[in-house]
């Protein structure tokens, strides 16, 4: 098992970003393949809003790479959320495109929709799911781990000056989203988004205890046949996502393991 920390010039992000790499176990990966011909899956991982890529390193991250033969890559999306900000970098835009073109010059990882797929934790969740809704040319699966969706009741919250419980306050999420009385029904809504038709796949895993779990099945009730909700024991994940990181990533290989 092996993984790669880099740093790269994004010219969407105006700037250098981090990421870390996790690569499949050696006979996994076609050493022969001299002409570099063959292409291997990848799934993007987005943290939770307080964390950073290196945060994946205390998960199975490492071990599913390696035993499923595909490429993680987990980039730094900073308190952004994964959303073009009002006032700050375009992560969604990044995420979506550049990191994928600047990985894939450095990595043998497929540019086909069907193998590329995105997820994440806590409000990482909520900008993976996002970014496959609006971009399902790109990424054909998307994976919410205990995912922190409804962010309308977040902004809510903060503008009654109350905890919003993601390291974020209005000023904040106002940088974020812009005029936040305008957020409902918007592209950045998962909830709005979801009474769309979508053509990506999207596999929302929770805690049986998480005070999120709600907001996961409403929006796969939203998605229908196009979503799967799966429950996790309480006490199964601790803080690594020991028991659902596994599971999603079986699921994104189509290995049927998801329940």
């Amino acid at each position: 098992m092996a993984f790669f920390e880099f740093n790269a010039l994004s010219v969407v992000m105006c700037g250098s970003f981090a990421a870390r790499v996790f690569i499949p176990e050696m006979d996994k990966l076609q050493l022969d393949d001299t002409e570099h011909k063959k292409k291997y899956p990848v799934l993007l991982l987005l943290h939770d809003s307080g964390g950073a890529a290196v945060d994946w390193q205390q998960t199975p991250a490492e071990r599913c790479a390696a035993e499923n033969g595909i490429f993680i890559i987990a980039p730094d999306v900073q308190h952004a959320l994964g959303t073009d900000m009002e006032y700050g970098p375009k992560y969604e835009t990044f995420i979506s495109g550049e990191l994928l073109r600047i990985c894939r010059n450095l990595f043998p990882i497929s540019a086909d929709s069907a193998h590329t797929w995105i997820g994440g934790v806590g409000t990482g969740a909520y900008g993976a799911v996002k970014t496959a809704i609006h971009h399902p040319d790109v990424f054909s699966k998307a994976i919410s781990i205990d995912g922190i969706l409804d962010m309308a009741a977040v902004i809510k919250k903060a503008m009654k000056g109350e905890e919003t419980g993601i390291h974020h306050n209005e000023a904040s999420l106002a940088a974020v989203f812009g005029d936040l009385n305008r957020f409902e029904g918007g592209e950045n809504d998962l909830f709005a988004l979801a009474d769309r038709p979508v053509q990506s796949r999207f596999l929302f895993l929770c805690r049986e205890d998480s005070a999120h779990i709600d907001e996961s099945a409403a929006i796969a009730d939203k998605l229908k046949t196009a979503a799967e909700l799966i429950r996790i024991p309480s006490q199964a994940d601790s803080f690594s996502y020991q028991q659902s990181l596994p599971k999603a990533v079986a699921w994104a290989c189509d290995r049927g393991e998801a329940n």
